[in-house]
């Protein structure tokens, strides 16, 4: 599916730990490694403060600010579509990144975007839109705050038994919760996620009751448009994962979502974020459906720099989470840590 000569392998840890004692990462970096190819960089929402229970999707304001910050000294920071253009010429010249947002959070509005506006720079926001202007969040969301209010010291679910009696066993359940779900088909996903929540003995109310997980409304998404610094993209318009769904529900899902994003931004709709978007969530079916409706430029979540032979429609970004180091964000805008096959063999 992919193109075989951009296919990513990691470098070993070893030499990595030698690159890190032995040089100023941000004095080097921007000077050396792969200044011709291009960055996405994954977010999806950004809160004031830490959520009660951590979890991959979710960084702090200071976290975003400082790597806003680093990218600003050493970073040309490029609108997807600019970007695209860049790499297709073959004008990308010195390190380009790309910064991206999935789903489509409130917070992205009420946090994230006065940075990036301080900043002037630009952004591509990928929305869920089947949430817009309700009060209704995306599943995971759900369970996130299901675990973080519950009383129970454990769970037992499909065999499984998970500790809850800390933050972190909190967090860890949640993560591994998430990664079987996901697995399953999207209508079988809802049916064990009301399930789990039943047996966590929450008040339901407070499922959607968060304002981090909240899913922007239209007049955030007319004010940000109206900036002229973010590009808005579809993700469907449930976060359902393509290939757990009928394929007709696939094209329903996509549809709805270009739709939506075409009517609320006054602009046709070219860019596409795969739900979860991984190498089995998505496939030619997939990628035809989307050329179908015009899209010209899709991103998946498989990590690795992008390329002028990276197929515009499987994009390559990398996932920004609040476990992120200063150096290890350093190395993921520059490339540290990948490689081309080329270069290995």
């Amino acid at each position: 599916m992919s193109n075989p000569e951009s296919v990513i392998k990691p470098i070993e840890r070893d030499s990595l730990t030698l690159t890190e004692s032995a040089f100023r990462l941000s004095w080097l970096l921007p000077r050396s490694l792969y200044k011709n190819k291009l960055s996405i960089l994954m977010y999806h929402g950004v809160v004031r403060r830490p959520l009660s229970v951590p979890d991959y999707c979710f960084i702090t304001e200071a976290q975003f600010r400082e790597q806003m910050e680093y990218l600003a000294k050493y970073c040309r920071v490029a609108a997807l579509p600019d970007a695209i253009q860049r790499l297709r010429s073959g004008s990308i010249d010195r390190p380009t990144v790309v910064i991206t947002f999935d789903d489509g959070y409130q917070n992205v509005f009420d946090v994230a975007f006065p940075i990036l506006r301080e900043f002037h720079f630009p952004a591509t926001v990928f929305v869920n839109t089947g949430f817009v202007g309700t009060s209704k969040t995306i599943w995971f969301c759900r369970l996130i705050q299901a675990i973080a209010n519950t009383f129970m010291p454990t769970l037992e679910w499909q065999g499984l038994k998970f500790n809850l009696s800390t933050v972190n066993a909190k967090a860890i359940a949640s993560r591994k919760l998430q990664c079987y779900l996901k697995k399953l088909e999207h209508c079988d996903l809802l049916e064990q996620l009301e399930r789990i929540i039943e047996k966590l003995e929450v008040d339901r109310s407070l499922l959607d009751s968060s304002s981090d997980f909240r899913i922007m409304d239209r007049d955030a998404i007319t004010a940000m448009t109206n900036s002229g610094l973010i590009h808005f993209g579809a993700h469907t318009a449930s976060h359902s994962i393509l290939t757990r769904v009928p394929l007709k529900a696939a094209r329903d899902e996509i549809d709805e979502s270009i739709g939506s994003i075409s009517d609320w931004t006054g602009q046709a709709c070219r860019l596409f974020a795969y739900p979860n978007g991984g190498s089995t969530d998505y496939d030619y079916k997939i990628i035809h459906i989307l050329k179908d409706f015009g899209i010209l430029a899709a991103a998946t979540t498989i990590q690795g720099p992008n390329t002028a032979h990276t197929p515009m429609l499987e994009l390559r970004r990398y996932g920004v989470h609040p476990g992120l180091t200063r150096m290890s964000f350093q190395c993921k805008v520059h490339h540290v840590l990948y490689r081309s096959n080329a270069e290995v063999s």
